[in-house]
């Protein structure tokens, strides 16, 4: 049994109506016979069928490679004399 997702063209999210449209158009292509092509269209139409499809079959996740995150190093070390009364204050609060 090959994939009806894959036959189809399909992602496991489509809709009956995006169904019916591949269908249609994988007939057109003939990368797969018209058996395959019904028998995918059949197996995804009914819900219980399309149930077992999705655990024989399941969809590759889709995630990005999480981006780097470059840290730029601000600290400025503080010299006593530039410490006021007021910012003291404001730390105790």
């Amino acid at each position: 049994m090959k994939n009806p997702y894959l036959i189809l063209g399909i992602g496991q999210d489509a809709t009956k109506s995006e169904i019916k449209k591949a269908t249609l158009l994988a007939m057109k292509e003939r990368k797969y016979s018209i058996k395959e092509i019904q028998t995918a269209a059949s197996m995804l139409s009914h819900p219980s069928k399309r149930l077992a499809a999705d655990f024989l079959f399941p969809g590759k996740m889709k995630s990005k490679r999480p981006k780097k995150i470059s840290i730029k190093n601000e600290f400025k070390p503080m010299s006593l004399e530039n410490i006021s009364a007021d910012s003291l204050c404001s730390l105790k609060k």
